[in-house]
Formats: structure tokens, sequence, C-alpha cells
């Protein structure tokens, strides 16, 4: 005869209370999330979400770009917002930095919040962009201490090549140099004194003779009605001078009358 395992009531009720206390009913088991105990802190969807908008709300947002005349007011609405400003502004008081401050076309500019949670003021922040330095002087390589800078044909610097002491001083005196004149008469001709400064001639310009146009060569100057030089078309070759004319000897005057030789 084959042995069999039989079980008792009391072996029953006995594994019944192990069953009890080692597992749980399936009514007694959670279904949801909620049903269990967040002992190690797990974030909840909405949890997450407001996480990541206070992150964000604090950081700046690309808001596209616009002209300086279109930006928006700085308001709560737009706080936070931040334009690429397509042409050059001058700030006004309206800024963090204050007014007057100027810059180029491409300077981000955001509307930020200056004051505090409980009690807010927006203004404006400007985050400088890419400045255009076509319009200025690029500095000398190579350039020598202490001298004078020029410029070249683009208008950028240069080493002129001169020092102040190259230059004489305001208070600087030269003794070759010719004294003016003092009450000289409007139109006289300049003279010169034995110390080689400036005089009035006395002469008035108006009165030197003019050279004569077209003169020819050889021929002598006559004067006109005026008192000027011209040319008077006689050569100087035709003119009788003294070396032409010569005197008769008493000898040569009795011949020619005559008369009888001198008697000695």
């Amino acid at each position: 005869m084959s042995s069999r395992n039989i079980s008792t009531k009391t072996t029953a009720e006995r594994l019944a209370s192990l069953l009890n206390t080692y597992y749980a009913k399936k009514s007694a088991l959670p279904t949801k999330v909620s049903d269990l105990t967040n002992d190690s802190n797990f974030q909840t969807e909405s949890q997450v979400d407001a996480k990541i908008s206070a992150s964000v709300a604090g950081a700046l947002q690309p808001a596209g770009s616009i002209a300086f005349a279109d930006l928006p007011a700085a308001a709560a609405a737009n706080c936070n917002k931040i334009y690429n400003i397509t042409d050059a502004f001058t700030t006004t008081s309206d800024f963090v930095e204050g007014s007057g401050k100027s810059y180029p076309a491409g300077t981000n500019v955001a509307i930020i919040n200056v004051g505090t949670a409980q009690s807010p003021s927006y203004k404006y922040d400007t985050y400088t962009g890419t400045f255009d330095f076509s319009g200025f002087s690029e500095k000398v390589s190579g350039a020598t201490s202490g001298n004078f800078a020029g410029l070249d044909s683009n208008g950028n610097l240069t080493d002129s090549g001169k020092k102040a002491a190259d230059f004489a001083a305001a208070g600087h005196t030269h003794s070759d140099k010719a004294d003016k004149v003092s009450g000289a008469t409007t139109g006289n001709l300049a003279g010169l004194d034995a110390n080689g400064n400036l005089t009035d001639s006395g002469v008035a310009a108006s009165n030197v003779m003019q050279k004569v146009a077209s003169a020819t060569a050889g021929n002598v100057a006559t004067l006109n009605a005026s008192g000027e030089a011209q040319d008077s078309g006689t050569a100087l070759t035709d003119v009788l001078v003294a070396s032409d004319i010569s005197d008769y000897t008493e000898a040569e005057l009795r011949t020619l009358l005559g008369l009888p030789a001198a008697s000695e």
C-alpha cells in the first residue's frame, strides 16, 4: 500500500495563518502611485513643471530682431525677453545704464526686473553685439616714442618722424630775420638798409618803367607821353656820337676858304 499526505484541519488552519501573515490579499494591494508612501521624495508632473517654469522665468528668452523704435514696453509681460536691435540707438532713462549711451546696430536689449518680486521695477538692459571699428584709426606699428603723429591718405595714424625738439619754441627769435617796415606807404617798392632790413624805397610800383614788349635788340629806347619806354626804331649804330665828329685844323680851314697860309 503506497503512502499518501493527509492534511488535517489543524494543518489547514496553520497554513492559512501563515498566508495571511506573509502575503496580502489582492484587494489590499495599491492600484495607483498616490496609495504609496513617497519616502524617496519623487516629484510629480506638476511639481516638475513648476520647477521648470521657475527656472525659465529667470532666464533670458530670445524674442527676435526689431528696430529700436519698436522695442516693447519694459513691463512684467515682457520680462526676461531679449531683442536684437537692428539699428544704432542711444539709451534713455529707462535703461539700466542710464540715458545718453550710444550703441551700434546688432546690440541685444533685454527687459529685466531691477526691483524685487514683491516690488518689481522693470528696465531695459543692453548686451553688446558686434562693433564696427571701420571708422577708427589703426595704431602705428614701430613708432618712435616722442614723435608727433601724422595721418595717411586713409586717415590712419602714422609716425611723422618729427619730435618736439625739432621745432622752435614760441619765444624763439632769429637774428638773421629782416624786420618789417614801420609806417610804409602802400604800393611802394621795398628796399634794404645796410643791415639787410626792409625799408620803404619811396618809389611807387606804378612809377617803375615797364620793359618794352617786342623790342628790337640794339635799338635806342625813347619815352612816350606817359613816360614809359618804347622802341625808337633807330639802331644805336645809326646814332651819331662824339667820336664820329672831328674838327678841321686852321690850315685845313684856310685851304677850304681860299685864304693864304698863316704867316709864321
